[in-house]
């Protein structure tokens, strides 16, 4: 019986590996030379976009550094805003349609002041729906649609600093 299991195991690998299978990975950006070694500002470092903009950050090969003065470029981020809002109420026992948005205002500038990206805003929404009584399961879902905007918030950042030239630095 154990010998079934191991073999159907590796049975079931190799037509994974076989079919082409392959974990997902985060779209890796190339970054100007002004870009590599970096400055985050923020109000709340502790933020899970925050917390997902610097391993997305560290992921490309930018080095995030405490010291402003060692830096080659500064990362301003203005304001992190998540809110969930109730677009449609059925009544009691009546899903509820919910709008769950994250909203992000950041710039960019090199060591000299320089500005390489101006004060942009950036936006994510997703809607969904939840009953009374799916509270706790309503929360788990918002909660789950907002990590996905934090993550395409963080690539659309990175997105943005990739397209700072290679050539335009200190």
């Amino acid at each position: 019986m154990r010998y079934f299991k191991l073999l159907s195991l590796l049975l079931f690998c190799l037509m994974l590996s076989g079919c082409g299978f392959a974990l997902r990975k985060p779209q890796a950006v190339t970054l100007a030379p002004s870009l590599q070694t970096m400055y985050l500002v923020t109000s709340n470092p502790n933020d899970p976009f925050v917390q997902q903009l610097k391993r997305m950050l560290t992921a490309n090969g930018v080095a995030l550094v405490s010291n402003p003065k060692a830096a080659t470029s500064t990362l301003n981020l203005i304001s992190v805003q998540s809110t969930n809002t109730m677009v449609n109420s059925g009544g009691v026992n009546v899903s509820g349609f919910y709008t769950a948005y994250l909203i992000v205002s950041f710039n960019v500038v090199d060591n000299h002041g320089k500005i390489l990206i101006p004060t942009t805003s950036l936006q994510q929404s997703q809607n969904f729906s939840s009953s009374a009584s799916q509270v706790l399961s309503g929360n788990a879902i918002a909660a789950q649609l907002t990590t996905g905007m934090q993550q395409a918030l963080a690539q659309n950042i990175l997105n943005q600093l990739s397209h700072i030239p290679i050539n335009q630095g200190p």
